[in-house]
């Protein structure tokens, strides 16, 4: 039997609540170190979050390097529950008491455990999408913005593809260093459509994807079409939430594995030859090579020949 402690996680504090007390420590080390004393005293702890824009990744690391389970929801999941109770109010403290209310009636799972080399190659992969949407804002402004300023914009995208190049390095050098994530991108970057980019961002976003099945992999990415019926009417099915940073570059992977690929080409010319709409093939692409992805890989864990 776990004992629940659910955390509100705010920039600058963490409203914490039990069963029986409610407290507030910082958001900071410090913090963290008086959550850690006081949850440490307790039978059999539990740590029950939400997920903040990243607020709450000190949070979720601190707990792990500690073996202490924890479970991060999806926001939108406690605010619905917190309607279907009536309630509407929205401050720190009844925020925790629905997080702790909405954790007894479900039965959560914690988050697999985290190596330090898929933090660090998470927390780069952050980076380099920072780096290139830096890059497109400043070449849009490129476009639509007077002489006068673009050497000023020039001179920035070089500075930031510097700063992307040497990002990359330091992927490249990560990944290098453990056997175990080097295996896996040889393996994905051997399946044609498969680049680089796509497999780094697989190994960080996806480690559990050999651990779980296919349907339950579709769904985690996003990919699961959902059905929209109701009595007489039958909608078209819709995908709907999941990992947007596997969704995108997926979807890139798919459209050179829709020319190239000798397996997934057929297969989606097969689905717009029938008359299916170009996204709803592409989608239907991603999830075949998202599936021929995790094969391969399954397959070099079981020693079976590629």
């Amino acid at each position: 039997m776990h004992t629940l402690i659910a955390v509100d996680v705010s920039k600058d504090s963490l409203q914490i609540q039990t069963k029986t007390k409610g407290w507030v420590v910082e958001n900071n080390t410090n913090g963290l170190a008086k959550l850690i004393g006081r949850i440490s005293k307790m039978e059999n702890p539990f740590v029950i979050c939400e997920a903040t824009g990243g607020y709450e990744r000190a949070l979720v690391n601190a707990m792990q390097e500690k073996s202490v389970p924890v479970c991060r929801l999806n926001p939108r999941r406690v605010r619905a529950f917190a309607a279907s109770e009536g309630v509407k109010a929205k401050t720190d403290p009844i925020d925790a008491m629905m997080i702790l209310k909405f954790s007894r009636e479900k039965d959560l799972q914690p988050l697999d455990p985290v190596s330090k080399e898929h933090r660090q190659l998470r927390a780069l992969l952050d980076r380099r999408s920072h780096l290139t949407e830096m890059i497109a804002r400043e070449k849009t402004r490129l476009k639509n913005s007077d002489e006068l300023i673009h050497a000023s914009i020039a001179h920035v995208i070089r500075i930031v593809n510097e700063e992307l190049k040497e990002i990359e390095k330091q992927i490249r050098n990560v990944i290098g260093e453990h056997l175990y994530l080097k295996e896996r991108l040889d393996v994905m970057t051997a399946i044609i459509g498969v680049g680089e980019v796509t497999a780094w961002t697989v190994l960080g976003y996806l480690g559990e994807l050999e651990k779980i099945g296919r349907n339950q992999t579709v769904a985690l990415v996003g990919l699961a079409p959902f059905n929209r019926d109701s009595g007489k009417f039958s909608g078209k099915r819709r995908i709907i939430g999941g990992r947007a940073k596997v969704r995108k570059a997926l979807y890139m992977a798919a459209q050179t594995a829709s020319i190239h690929n000798p397996v997934i080409k057929p297969y989606f010319e097969g689905l717009v030859d029938r008359g299916k709409p170009y996204k709803c093939a592409m989608v239907a692409a991603m999830r075949k090579l998202l599936i021929h992805i995790r094969s391969e890989l399954i397959n070099m864990n079981s020693g079976v020949a590629i």
